[in-house]
């Protein structure tokens, strides 16, 4: 995945109630969600290639 990600912006209960869809997008697609609620973030969802290579830039592996 050399583009950009999409980042998606999402409430949780949007995201509860489609979860299988969300996931297989961050899986497949690559989009990074941005779980939200009441408009404020508070989680964001990644694929666990994207995680992995965090860790590994932060040092963390």
């Amino acid at each position: 995945m050399s583009e950009s990600p999409t980042v998606v912006r999402m409430g949780v209960s949007e995201a509860r109630a489609n979860l299988t869809e969300v996931i297989a997008k961050v899986r497949l697609l690559g989009e990074q969600v941005i779980l939200t609620r009441r408009d404020k973030p508070q989680a964001v969802l990644v694929s666990h290639e994207f995680y992995e290579r965090a860790r590994t830039a932060l040092g963390e592996s």
